[in-house]
């Protein structure tokens, strides 16, 4: 016996088949009727197979199971006559059911579509009990339903393998997504330790060589000739600090503050913010919510990172003219907000690759901005998703629940929304 197969009998118990002939009504006195009916059936077996493979070799689903050829179909006939001739000999117990889930297991394997076990059951039942009539007459009639019984208990049994294989496989793709989200866990971990390391060396002499550098700046002349050089020196030190902090703050997040804040207020306050900004010159930005305040539990100073950070890499992807829109909708139980612009939008390689940290197509730039923004965003229990087609732009979706981490509601701050 197979592994799969002795799952499927291990599943199938002796309480289960007794629940199952019960459900089906069938028992000891259709047990008897079978054995009456098996000298008049077994004659007429061959004519029945015939007729099977003969329907079943007319649709082309079917026909493409038969990669064998014609001797797999006499394999296949040899092993349908046997099961036939099993309807009619018993015992119907646990080495009955086995049987009866090996030819489930087989269509499995052969990936047999599921409604040719209910079509091809049918045609056999309807195949025996009209010849069966036709040869013995009326004195039949009333034993051809305890036929009927015990095929609708074969179907039960075999589409049983197709369950277990159902569940087999998602229970396997649940573990390669488990392996996968922790083998990424694991990297992100060692990357972040890495950046905490590199941000921590780096930090300390940064800050004092702009403090050297401002003190320079500030002894020299208006009309000295170098000092646009220190100029651009302090610029440059500014971007490195930014990335320094970039670094730390993906290396080590900070804990959430949860209050019930306004999403609008928190979309307002980043409009305000960025409209002096130079990524932003030049572009359109609209806003479109609800009437009503929409409260959120959340930490408004990340929510606020995560709007900002959308919102430039909106406006860095858009040209002069082009429009940056912001929406706002809600559900009863999850509130939407999305960025969209008419951006040079990515290719679906980008895409795939947009949320992973360090990952970027610019020149400049660490490549954490989105990646800190998800991970914002799924420690308040939502979800940021991207969709972009190269040429026509992106659209950022932050999807958040009304009451915040699942761990944490009831938990937060109740205070008055910022306006």
């Amino acid at each position: 016996m197979d592994g799969s197969l002795r799952r499927y009998t291990q599943a199938m118990d002796a309480a289960l088949l007794e629940e199952m002939k019960q459900y089906i009504g069938f028992g000891p006195s259709d047990e008897r009727n079978l054995k009456r009916l098996a000298p008049l059936a077994t004659p007429l077996i061959p004519a029945v197979v015939q007729r099977f493979y003969d329907e079943l070799m007319r649709h082309d689903s079917a026909r493409a199971v038969f990669a064998g050829g014609l001797p797999q179909i006499e394999r296949l006939k040899v092993q349908l006559a046997g099961w036939m001739r099993e309807l009619f000999e018993g015992p119907y117990d646990l080495k009955y059911v086995e049987k009866r889930l090996q030819v489930g297991v087989t269509h499995v394997r052969v990936q047999l579509p599921q409604r040719y076990m209910f079509l091809g059951m049918e045609l056999i039942r309807h195949e025996l009990t009209t010849r069966l009539l036709a040869a013995s007459g009326a004195e039949v009639a009333p034993l051809l339903d305890s036929l009927t019984r015990l095929l609708m208990l074969d179907l039960a049994i075999m589409l049983e393998s197709y369950v277990r294989s159902h569940l087999d496989r998602v229970r396997q793709l649940e573990r390669a997504t488990m392996e996968d989200r922790l083998d990424r866990a694991e990297k992100l971990a060692e990357l972040g330790q890495l950046a905490a390391s590199l941000a921590h060396e780096i930090k300390n002499p940064l800050a004092g060589i702009s403090g050297a550098i401002q003190v320079i700046g500030d002894h020299m002349p208006e009309n000295d000739p170098h000092r646009p050089i220190v100029v651009e020196i302090l610029r440059q030190i500014d971007r490195l600090d930014s990335t320094v902090k970039d670094l730390l703050q993906y290396a080590r997040p900070r804990p959430l503050h949860l209050r019930e804040v306004s999403l609008g207020a928190v979309v307002n306050r980043v409009m305000t913010l960025v409209r002096e900004e130079p990524a932003i010159s030049g572009r359109r930005l609209t806003f479109r919510a609800p009437d009503h305040d929409v409260n959120i539990v959340a930490d408004d100073g990340q929510i606020e990172q995560v709007v900002l950070n959308l919102v430039l890499n909106a406006a860095h992807a858009s040209r002069n003219g082009q429009t940056i829109a912001l929406h706002i909708d809600e559900d009863s139980e999850r509130v939407r907000l999305r960025v969209e612009d008419q951006g040079k939008g990515m290719t679906a390689d980008v895409l795939a690759r947009a949320l992973e940290p360090f990952f970027t197509t610019k020149a400049r730039g660490t490549g954490l901005g989105l990646s800190i923004c998800r991970r914002i965003v799924e420690e308040h229990g939502g979800e940021l998703r991207l969709h972009s087609e190269a040429g026509r732009g992106t659209t950022a979706v932050v999807e958040l629940p009304r009451r915040g981490p699942a761990g944490n509601r009831g938990q937060h701050e109740r205070s008055h929304p910022h306006h």
